[in-house]
């Protein structure tokens, strides 16, 4: 949604930049600005500046900009909402459309007594496994190799055996009954009309959200014979399982390449115990679609780490279109002897994952790989009913990939390459073969960023930075139809709300600007302001730039007539068209 206008100034006014990021990383003055080291991607030398007059950021190493909302975005991988939200928090303002809202009001407040219970329910757990009581639950966690630092990291905890324990603290702390119902923490027997605790004599994990506040349990009984052994807190006002993932907020902050996706709280548990630090776990469910766009936030690539029996790898299948479809790169690492991440970490160690890791298939050799699960191979007719369904399969990829997995199934099946590229040419028709989908590019940062700015790129930049400096710069700029002369979206925009600044009599809001626009737009705004202005006269600076931006287009023509020029199907007159076209634009850049 657009936030209005004087809500954002008050916003952004409240969150001074400066103050903002340097709660993430230390800044030191330098000229008119502040510089530190970035904090989204990690360097040694300082090239990240952040300007107090503009209330913006920028980095001239990874060329990410913007202002404090692009800012926590990208620092906290949230949406441009949830940002402005975090924001709002930090300065004590309501979100505008419950400001004036006596419902929406209540429900928020109602929400806030639910995260208090589920994190003072937390805090009883943790203190009951900690203490006389919690033996059993501290004897269970010794068998699973888990240390004291992973009980204090993941604030596990214990529930004792008994109907009211956690009833009983949290009715005497001041909350009642429908609070603990509707966070999850209690149950009620429809038929007695009896309420008790939702979880006995198991060890509880705490699902954290990726705002750092408790949500719900997990938990999980001492003995595996026991039925169910995971118990899991149902949808509430304040959780849904589909939308959150385990040990996502243990990310926060990170620079990361990828993510490991893992089944269960152990799984993380134990790879964050061995040094693997980037694995998250789906929380009991199949993956769904929103899981993939929240991990698509993090990191371009994912690596499902499923466990290695049956079930384990139909729940990989299912995951791997689901990430596919929203872009990810998506890699399956696969454990041998049917282990889990959790007993093949802890019985074979961090460098044997790592090798695995190494080694982990692309989404559509995965796919191959598991049809080949439903054959017997040492049989004739079943290697023959494999290698038809395969060539069905890698038909539909793209020739690239075809050339690749054509090769993979000579391997495993012993037929020629030539007689398998063949078959897939005779098999189905090709409206029935599957469709290969190119995975969408992850990252929407516009190329042109990472690479060398062009001539009239920085013409632009210097254009829309100048206009900036005052009226009768914008005003000059105008008149001169520099406005239409913007090649780059995102100029286009931003130079129109300066002029409409500067038409009302005002100044134009640097931040307010381009907190309502596209990350990706303000980090392109942003980059036209990573250097300061020459003190010269703004007006004349426009010319300036006026005058540079039109010779390139002017030589950029001439280049394209020279080319058609030698074109050998141009007729006489076409050429003498195109020759005295290019004697003009000379006349005027002499001129």
């Amino acid at each position: 949604m657009a936030f209005p206008d004087a809500w954002l100034d008050e916003l952004i006014a409240k969150n001074d930049i400066v103050s903002v990021v340097s709660s993430y990383v230390d800044l030191k003055p330098k000229g008119r600005r502040l510089w530190g080291r970035c904090p989204l991607h990690g360097e040694k030398t300082p090239s990240f500046s952040v300007s107090p007059d503009k209330q913006m950021f920028y980095c001239f190493g990874c060329h990410a900009g913007g202002t404090v909302i692009q800012f926590v975005m990208q620092m906290e991988h949230l949406t441009f909402r949830e940002a402005v939200q975090r924001l709002a928090e930090r300065a004590g303002m309501e979100m505008p459309e419950t400001a004036n809202d006596a419902v929406m009001q209540r429900e928020r407040a109602y929400k806030e007594r639910l995260y208090e219970a589920c994190k003072r329910a937390a805090r009883f757990y943790m203190e009951t496994l900690l203490g006389d009581k919690g033996l059993p639950g501290r004897r269970y966690l010794a068998s699973r190799g888990l240390s004291a630092d992973a009980v204090k990291r993941f604030g596990i905890g214990y529930a004792e055996e008994g109907w009211d324990h956690l009833r009983k603290h949290l009715l005497a702390e001041g909350f009642t009954e429908q609070e603990l119902l509707d966070a999850g923490l209690l149950v009620k027997n429809a038929e007695r009309g009896r309420v008790y605790d939702a979880y006995r004599g198991r060890v509880i994990f705490p699902i954290v959200g990726a705002n750092g506040r408790v949500l719900g349990f997990g938990a999980r009984v001492l003995n595996s014979d026991e039925k169910p052994k995971y118990i899991n807190t149902g949808d509430t006002p304040i959780y849904n399982k589909r939308n959150n993932l385990y040990g996502l907020h243990l990310q926060k902050g990170k620079k990361l390449d990828d993510l490991v996706m893992v089944e269960g709280y152990t799984d993380v548990i134990s790879l964050y115990e061995a040094g693997v630090t980037n694995a998250v776990a789906s929380l009991g469910t199949a993956l769904t679609v929103q899981q993939a766009r929240l991990l698509k936030r993090y990191v371009p690539r994912v690596y499902i780490a499923y466990d290695g029996d049956a079930a384990g790898q139909n729940a990989t299948i299912r995951g791997l279109d689901i990430l596919r479809a929203e872009g990810l790169d998506v890699r399956v690492i696969v454990f041998p002897d049917d282990l889990d991440p959790d007993e093949f970490i802890r019985k074979r160690g961090k460098d044997a994952f790592d090798a695995l890791k190494d080694q982990a298939l692309s989404l559509n050799a995965f796919k191959l790989d598991s049809m080949a699960n439903g054959f017997d191979l040492t049989r004739e007719n079943d290697r023959e009913k494999y290698a038809m369904e395969a060539c069905s399969f890698i038909s539909g990829l793209q020739p690239v990939e075809q050339g690749r997995y054509f090769s993979r199934l000579a391997k495993k099946t012993g037929y020629p390459v030539d007689a398998l590229v063949a078959q897939a040419k005779t098999g189905q028709p090709a409206a029935e073969r599957p469709q290969y989908r190119p995975a969408a590019a992850w990252n929407t940062k516009k190329d042109v960023q990472t690479e060398e700015e062009t001539a009239r790129e920085r013409a632009e930049s210097m254009l829309l930075h100048t206009m900036l400096q005052s009226r009768e710069a914008t005003l000059a700029a105008v008149e001169q139809g520099a406005l239409e002369m913007f090649s780059v979206p995102a100029y286009q925009s931003f130079s129109a709300e300066i002029v409409a600044a500067f038409a009302q009599d005002a100044e134009p809001n640097c931040a307010r600007i381009m907190g309502n626009m596209q990350p990706e737009d303000a980090e392109r705004v942003a980059a036209a302001f990573r250097e300061d202005l020459p003190k010269e006269d703004p007006v004349r600076m426009v010319e300036d730039c006026v005058r540079r931006i039109r010779r390139l287009d002017t030589e950029e023509e001439l280049g394209r007539l020279k080319i058609q020029l030698a074109d050998s199907t141009k007729t006489i007159n076409e050429k003498q068209e195109i020759m005295q076209r290019i004697q003009s634009l000379n006349r005027e850049l002499r001129g």
